[in-house]
Parts: C-alpha cells; structure tokens; sequence
C-alpha cells in the first residue's frame, strides 16, 4: 500500500506540456506587447517630427516669399521676372502639400501602432487568462492527488490498526 501512496505523489500532471506552451505564449505576447509599444512611441515620434518639419516649411515659404518679393522690389523688373518670381513661389507653397501628406502618413502610421499595440495587449490578456484556466485545473487536481493521499494514509492506517488486533 506504501507503494501506492508514493506513486500519487510522483503522478504528473496531465496539463504540464500543455502549460509549458501557454507559458511560452505568454511570453511571446509580453515580448509583442513590449515591441508594439516601442513601434508606437516611434510612429508618436515621426508623427512629432513631420508635423514641427510642416510648421518650420510654412514659415520658411513666408520668409522667402517675403524674401524674394523684397528682392524684386530692389530692382527693375521685367515682365519674365514677375513671371519666375510668381512659379518660384508656387512651387514653394506646393511643397507643403508634400509635408503635409507626410504628417498624413505619420497619422496613419500611429494609427496603426495604436491598432496593433491593442491587438498585443488582448492576446496577453487571453494568454493570462489560458494559463489561468489551466492552472486552476491544476489546483483542483492538486486537491484531488490530496484527497487520495490522505484517503491512501487513512485505508493504510485501518490495514494497520486491524492488523495490529489480530
């Protein structure tokens, strides 16, 4: 009998591989997570970026415009040079729509970060909560492997008792 109640101790647990593997993912998620977070301060930051790089262009296309309108004004001018001044400042107030798309884009991509950075932290929480499904399973079959034991140790000591009074 001695031989049983040892064996119920050294008893594996069904779900052990199966919670090794919910570990892993775990920590594959904690490591996502920690990743996302890192791709949305950097989208934050480009965002950052973009926007003060579209601020100083707007006031770089007004101190030139004012530059060269200032230049002109210094001068004789022909009818061309109005012309060149004119497409000088069209094209320096076209580029802002360069700057502006790249704010866009930097939208978009923090957008994305935040989509993503959501999407780590739910599988972390439903990593959380697969390991704690299985871990509870555990714990009620620790209380049951005790059941038994003790159940074991109660039968061994009536085997003993009723032997001792024979």
């Amino acid at each position: 009998m001695a031989y049983r109640s040892s064996y119920c101790k050294a008893k594996k647990y069904e779900l052990d591989d199966l919670l090794r593997v919910r570990e892993i993912r775990k920590d594959r998620a904690e490591k996502n997570l920690v990743q996302a977070q890192k791709l949305l301060k950097e989208a934050e930051q480009a965002l950052a970026k973009a926007k003060q790089e579209l601020e100083d262009y707007k006031l770089f296309v007004i101190s030139e415009t004012n530059r060269l309108y200032n230049q002109i004004l210094k001068k004789s001018i022909k009818k061309n040079s109005v012309d060149a001044l004119h497409a000088a400042i069209k094209e320096l107030q076209n580029r802002i729509f360069e700057y502006e798309k790249r704010v866009e884009d930097a939208i978009v991509m923090c957008q994305k970060a935040k989509e993503n950075l959501e999407k780590r932290r739910e599988e972390l929480a439903q990593a959380k909560r697969n390991i704690d499904k299985i871990e509870s399973l555990k714990d009620k079959w620790r209380e049951d492997i005790k059941k038994e034991e003790e159940l074991q140790a109660d039968l061994e000591m009536e085997d003993f008792r009723v032997k001792n009074l024979e």
